[in-house]
């Protein structure tokens, strides 16, 4: 008797596992909106849900050849674009569940099966993010943390760095620089290039010299009115904030400054920077406490 029984019991499982199912529509929608293309495992339509899966990660690869997030206007557009795919995804698996009336239970529509997808696509993500974000679209953002780039950048704002930038143009001067700080590269220090390699460096009186000719900055700030002076046998470091040089820029580094000029550590104190230090050119601000100052290109 209890063997037949558990027979039984096993055949009647068989049997409702090969009976036909409805399929909720609003547990489709909710797989896919967790990861693209799982409603669709769900649907059993599990080609198309791996179509969906690889289409959402080859659109982020397609839309950085475009160079639309190197603008403020042009990241926000991949962003729409991305959001209204993903949408589109859901709403396909949430409409196609109430499409279909029954359907046979495939070996893959299981819970655990979902639980698994899910979990796998959540690591992926996990480990790939700064793949896709750095190396695939070429960007990095990151908060800027001190005073020393005001009125340019204000304390706390949010900027996008452009990390391929240089890898087909030139720097220029003026360009505001990501960099790993020479004194300490766990840290990444940014502030605008002033001398370029080659170039005669001199500052006189807060005013800056390159090869004996003055630079005009609109950028510059000072926020303290008394000017240091170099005196003769002098070593104190910031006794060369306003006065500095000349010197010459070594090759292979620049000169940088801060706008802030009377609040910056740059490289009137450290020196040179090496160009191999440099991680890419600051884009835009992409959040700011000023609404007014979010989209702002960095020039």
């Amino acid at each position: 008797m209890i063997n037949a029984n558990t027979k039984s019991h096993r055949e009647l499982k068989k049997e409702n596992e090969l009976t036909p199912k409805k399929r909720k529509p609003i547990i489709a929608a909710l797989l896919s909106s967790v990861t693209p293309g799982l409603g669709q495992v769900y649907n059993g339509q599990m080609i198309k849900g791996i179509i969906f899966f690889c289409a959402t990660n080859l659109l982020i690869v397609l839309l950085s050849f475009t160079g639309l997030q190197f603008s403020f206007y042009g990241l926000a557009a991949i962003i729409m674009l991305a959001l209204f795919f993903w949408l589109f995804i859901v709403l396909e698996a949430l409409f196609a569940a109430m499409k279909i009336k029954e359907t046979r239970i495939k070996l893959y529509n299981r819970w655990y099966v979902y639980l698994l997808l899910a979990l796998l696509t959540f690591g992926m993500d996990f480990v790939s993010t700064d793949f896709f974000i750095e190396d695939i679209l070429g960007i990095k953002g990151g908060k800027f943390q001190t005073s020393s780039m005001q009125p340019t950048l204000q304390k706390g704002e949010y900027i996008m760095t452009s990390l391929k930038h240089y890898k087909t143009r030139k720097m220029q001067r003026g360009d505001l620089v990501l960099f790993k700080f020479p004194e300490d590269p766990s840290k990444d220090f940014l502030y605008r290039v002033i001398g370029l390699e080659g170039e005669k460096i001199e500052i006189k009186e807060r005013r800056v010299f390159i090869n004996n000719r003055p630079l005009q900055e609109d950028y510059k700030i000072f926020t303290e009115s008394r000017r240091n002076s170099k005196t003769k046998g002098s070593t104190s470091p910031d006794l060369f904030r306003d006065e500095y040089g000349p010197v010459m820029v070594p090759w292979g580094t620049c000169f940088v400054l801060g706008d802030n000029r009377d609040n910056s550590y740059d490289s009137r104190y450290w020196g040179f920077l090496p160009l191999k230090n440099i991680k890419g050119k600051a884009l835009y601000i992409y959040l700011s406490g000023d609404i007014t100052r979010i989209g702002r290109k960095l020039i």
